[in-house]
C-alpha cells in the first residue's frame, strides 16, 4: 500500500513548485490586446498545463479541475454551498449504503448513464475503469490503494467498494478523476492517454481543442444532463510561463481571469494599481503550514523547549504584515471552515518572560556556548520566495528575541529531499511544511499528522495509543458533530504534547474583470468553469 505521507506531501509539492519557480523570474511586458470576444467564450488565464488529461494518469489539482468538467463521477463537489463550502451530492449514483462498520459503499447507478457518445455507463465501467488505473501504476492510483481494499459489480447498477479502513471522506473521494468512469476505448488501453488525444467523458464540458503548452479549448456538452447545463458555451484556457506573464495578461484585458499561481507579489502590485472594474475574489484554502518538532532528536525531545517556542509564536502580525493578508493565521491543526473539528486553541500572543524563566529551568543560558540553538528545515522551492520571507520574520521577530535562544531557518531543502525526509523522519529538529489534503475534510488533515499508522507522527515521535483510538473511533461515526467532538479532542492532544504547531492557512485568489459573473471558486483549488458567464 502507498503511504499516505508519500501521497499528500508530493501532490502538495506539485502543485506549489510552478509557484515557487516564478519567484526570481524577470518581469515581461505584454503589448496591449484587445478585450476577448464575447462570442469566443470566456478566457481564463493559468501557468500550469497539464501533463496530461488522462483519469488513469494525473494527480495533481490542475489537471483534476479540468477533467471534472470533462468526466462526472459517482458524486460531485456541490458550486456555491456557503453555509458549509466542502458538500457533496450524488451525481451518476442515485442512491449509496454504507454498512454499519462504515467499511462497505454500495452505490446504485442512475438509469440513464451514458458517454457524450451515447455509450452507456455502467457498474461494469467502474470497475474497469478502477483497475486500469491501478495497472498502469501511475500518480493517480495513490488516490485509490490506501483506501480501496476491493471493488465489484454485483450487476449492470450496482457497484460495491470494500474500503482498507473506514474512511469519513469516501464519498468525496469518488468525486476525483482517479474514479471517473472511462469510455471503453480509453479502458482498454494499457497506456497514458496522450495530451493531445481524444476525449470521449460525460462532463459539462467536451474538449474541443489542444494546443500543448498554450491553450486548451472547452466546449459545452449538449447532451449533459446531471446537472444545470453550462452558463457559457466556450471555456479558453490559456497558459503562461511566467507570473509576470500572467499579471500583464489580465492588467491588459487579454484574459478575462486569472487563476493559479499568480505570486503573491504581482498579486500585491495588482490591488495597489487599483484598475478600474477588474475584482480580486480571496477566500482561505485547504493549505495549511505547520511547525513540526522532531521529538526523537534533541533538543526538542524536552517538552519544555517544544512548549517555550510554541509561546514565543505570533502569528497575526506576520500574516498582515509580511503576508499582507493573504494567509491566515491559524491557531487549530484543522482550518475554520471545518467548524465542527475546528479547535483554535494554540497560543498566538508573544510571551517572553515565561518562556526565557522555563529555558533557564532547563539548563539554557543567554551565552551563545549555552544557549538553545537549532534550525529549522523549509523548502523556498516547493514554497516560493514570498512565504520564506514571512518564516525568516517568524525566527527573526519572534523565535531569536529571546536571549536564550540562537535559532535560524535553513531554506534550501529540494523538493523530493523533502518528502524524502518527512517520510522517513530524517529532517532536523524541526522542520516547517505545507498539507494540503487531496478532499476536504478534517480526517484528511489529522489522520496521516497525527495517527500513528501514519509515517509523519511515527518518525517524529508523537504518535500516542489515544490519538489512534480517538481518530479510529471518528472514523465509524456519521454524524459530524460527533466526529468534531472528538477531533477536537485530538487537537487538546496535540497541544498538549506541543507535537504540531499549526502556523498559517494559505489563501486561493481569483482576479477577474467585473463583466465575469458566477465566480465560485472552492478552497481545494477548484473553479468552476460552468457557472461563469459574461453579463
Amino acid at each position: 500500500m502507498i503511504n499516505t505521507l508519500m501521497l499528500m506531501i508530493r501532490f502538495m509539492s506539485f502543485i506549489f513548485l510552478i509557484a515557487a519557480a516564478l519567484t526570481g523570474a524577470v518581469p515581461v511586458t505584454r503589448a496591449q490586446n484587445p478585450v476577448p470576444d464575447n462570442e469566443a467564450g470566456i478566457v481564463i488565464g493559468l501557468t500550469d498545463f497539464p501533463r496530461s488529461l488522462d483519469p488513469g494518469e494525473v494527480y495533481d489539482f490542475g489537471a483534476w479541475e479540468i477533467l471534472s468538467h470533462l468526466y462526472t463521477g459517482l458524486t460531485r463537489q456541490i458550486p456555491g454551498t456557503a453555509d458549509a463550502p466542502y458538500q457533496y451530492e450524488l451525481a451518476l449514483a442515485e442512491d449509496v449504503q454504507i454498512s454499519e462498520d462504515r467499511l462497505t459503499y454500495t452505490f446504485t447507478l442512475r438509469d440513464d448513464t451514458t458517454f457524450a457518445d451515447g455509450t452507456p455507463i455502467t457498474a461494469h465501467t467502474f470497475v474497469t475503469s478502477i483497475e486500469r488505473v491501478l495497472a498502469l501504476r501511475s500518480a493517480a492510483a495513490q488516490a485509490i490503494t490506501p483506501y480501496v481494499a476491493s471493488i465489484t459489480a454485483d450487476d449492470s447498477h450496482t457497484l460495491t467498494f470494500t474500503l482498507t479502513r473506514p474512511t469519513p471522506y469516501f464519498l468525496a473521494l469518488v468525486a476525483l478523476p482517479p474514479y471517473f468512469p472511462q469510455h471503453p476505448d480509453l479502458a482498454r488501453t494499457e497506456r497514458s492517454q496522450d495530451i493531445s488525444a481524444d476525449v470521449i467523458g460525460n462532463g459539462p464540458y467536451t474538449l474541443a481543442q489542444v494546443t500543448v503548452q498554450r491553450e486548451i479549448v472547452l466546449q459545452a456538452n449538449p447532451t449533459y444532463q446531471y446537472a444545470p447545463q453550462p452558463q457559457t458555451d466556450t471555456i479558453i484556457l490559456r497558459y503562461y510561463t511566467r507570473s509576470q506573464e500572467l499579471r500583464d495578461a489580465i492588467r491588459t484585458h487579454e484574459i478575462d481571469l486569472a487563476w493559479r499561481a499568480l505570486y503573491t507579489g504581482h498579486l500585491i502590485e495588482l490591488e495597489k494599481a487599483e484598475i478600474d472594474g477588474l475584482c480580486i475574489i480571496e477566500q482561505p484554502s485547504t493549505r495549511v503550514f505547520y511547525l513540526l518538532f522532531n521529538q526523537t532528536r534533541e533538543p526538542f525531545n524536552d517538552p519544555r523547549t517544544r512548549a517555550a517556542i510554541t509561546q514565543l509564536i505570533e502569528r497575526g502580525n506576520l500574516a498582515h504584515d509580511t503576508e499582507r493578508n493573504h494567509m491566515s493565521a491559524l491557531t487549530s491543526p484543522v482550518p475554520a471552515e471545518f467548524a465542527d473539528a475546528y479547535a483554535p486553541i494554540w497560543p498566538d500572543e508573544f510571551a517572553l518572560e515565561p518562556v526565557d524563566t522555563a529555558l533557564h529551568a532547563a539548563g539554557y543560558r543567554t551565552r551563545e556556548q549555552t544557549q538553545l540553538q537549532f534550525e529549522v528545515g523549509y523548502s523556498q522551492q516547493t514554497y516560493g520566495l514570498w512565504h520564506t520571507n514571512t518564516f525568516t520574520q517568524l525566527i527573526r521577530r519572534y523565535l531569536n528575541e529571546s536571549d536564550y535562544i540562537n535559532a535560524g531557518l535553513m531554506t534550501d531543502i529540494a523538493p523530493s529531499t523533502l518528502i524524502t525526509q518527512m517520510e522517513r523522519g530524517t529532517f532536523g529538529p524541526a522542520i516547517i511544511f505545507a498539507w494540503t489534503p487531496p478532499v476536504p475534510h478534517p480526517a484528511a488533515y489529522l489522520y496521516p499528522l497525527a495517527h500513528p499508522a501514519e509515517s509523519i507522527p511515527q518518525h517524529a515521535g508523537y504518535a500516542t495509543p489515544e490519538i489512534a483510538r480517538l481518530l479510529d473511533e471518528a472514523a465509524r461515526l456519521a454524524d459530524t458533530g460527533d466526529q468534531g467532538v472528538l477531533y477536537r479532542a485530538v487537537a487538546a492532544q496535540l497541544l498538549a504534547d506541543h507535537a504540531l504547531v499549526p502556523l498559517f492557512q494559505d489563501h486561493v485568489v481569483v482576479i477577474a474583470w467585473a463583466d465575469i459573473s458566477g465566480i465560485q471558486v472552492a478552497g481545494n483549488f477548484f473553479l468552476h468553469y460552468d457557472r461563469l458567464r459574461r453579463e
